[in-house]
């Protein structure tokens, strides 16, 4: 990692939270509107009061500040990929984006490892994006279990990465991921088929339910541990609860602003929001607690110094990740408040 970006465990010189409950209070409603100021000023103090918190530095936007060897070796890998007629510039475009995230949340683990993962990650984005024939996804799972050819290529590219995943990780990681991947791949096909479905305020649980399994959580928290230099389960096993949560309420963190820009509201603060009667502010107010506690729990959790390095160059790597990808506006976001 770079030096620009190492953590400095600290604590806050300021609570951040005093400052967001004196942002001014909105109904609490699905449709609450933000104006341009009120929102900027909302996602600068949650991100502000999320890095203080958790001694996470500020990263730097630069991504070539964590080197080009990922980058090539898995565009060289893609190359040869058959599958279909995926739009060249689309494509690029997930790659770059896997990489990214390769490269800053597991840039401790083997180059080849970070490969792995790009991979991977480039394939899930592209199940979710490619417009997939909806046979096709909904027969992945019985066809994959039954070990048959999937019904479209860029499936049947997704089952051979898989099946290298016991090359990189332990195997309980490995079939972790394998699963992990199964039902993502189902949720894609169900959040489409239940896009306008109504949230029951009784549901409470179902936002995380639903999150997990479209966010690939549990498989990206596995990544963490690779089989290299984690050849033992039992080291790190217990801290994957928090690496699921912090992988998602951390992109929920990071990405708030450019989805309410957008005026998107198919995600979980939205959902937080509806099931727990509370406004929006107050639910992203809630998520950053939670993923402050997280980090700070799983640090007292893993009791040898090399998992807890990796811990770290995780947690630092993915908001690093979310820094130097344009589509979070967080240079925009947070340069405009210097």
């Amino acid at each position: 990692m770079s030096s620009a970006t190492q953590i400095h465990p600290t604590p806050a010189t300021e609570d951040n939270a005093e400052a967001l409950k004196r942002a001014p209070a909105d109904e609490h409603s699905d449709d609450e509107k933000f104006g341009d100021e009120s929102l900027s000023y909302l996602c600068r103090d949650v991100i502000t009061e999320f890095l203080s918190k958790t001694g996470i530095a500020k990263p730097t936007f630069d991504g070539a500040a964590f080197g080009d060897e990922v980058d090539r070796l898995t565009f060289e890998e893609v190359a040869t990929w058959e599958i279909g007629d995926a739009s060249p510039r689309r494509l690029h475009h997930h790659v770059v984006t896997a990489v990214n995230n390769s490269k800053t949340s597991y840039g401790h683990t083997p180059v080849s490892t970070q490969v792995q993962i790009a991979l991977w990650t480039t394939l899930c984005i592209c199940v979710d994006d490619f417009e997939i024939n909806e046979d096709a996804l909904a027969a992945f799972a019985e066809r994959f279990h039954a070990g048959q050819a999937q019904l479209h290529p860029l499936l049947d590219v997704l089952v051979g990465n898989l099946r290298d995943m016991p090359k990189f990780f332990h195997p309980y990681g490995a079939a972790s991921i394998v699963t992990t991947t199964v039902q993502f791949v189902v949720c894609v096909l169900f959040d489409k088929e239940a896009e306008g479905m109504e949230l029951h305020h009784a549901a409470r649980d179902y936002p995380v339910y639903k999150r997990s399994r479209n966010g690939l959580g549990e498989g990206f928290a596995y990544c963490i541990f690779d089989k290299v230099n984690f050849p033992d389960v039992s080291t790190h096993i217990q801290v994957i609860p928090d690496g699921i949560a912090y992988l998602l309420y951390a992109n929920d963190i990071l990405s708030f602003y450019k989805e309410a820009v957008a005026g998107e509201k198919n995600n979980f603060v939205h959902d937080h929001a509806r099931v727990t009667g509370k406004d929006i502010k107050t639910s992203l107010m809630d998520i950053t607690k939670d993923t402050i506690n997280l980090v700070n729990r799983a640090r007292q959790i893993l009791q040898n110094e090399k998992e807890r390095q990796a811990w770290e160059s995780f947690i630092l790597g993915y908001v690093a990740f979310h820094f130097i990808s344009p589509r979070y506006k967080l240079k925009e976001l947070l340069n405009g408040a210097e």
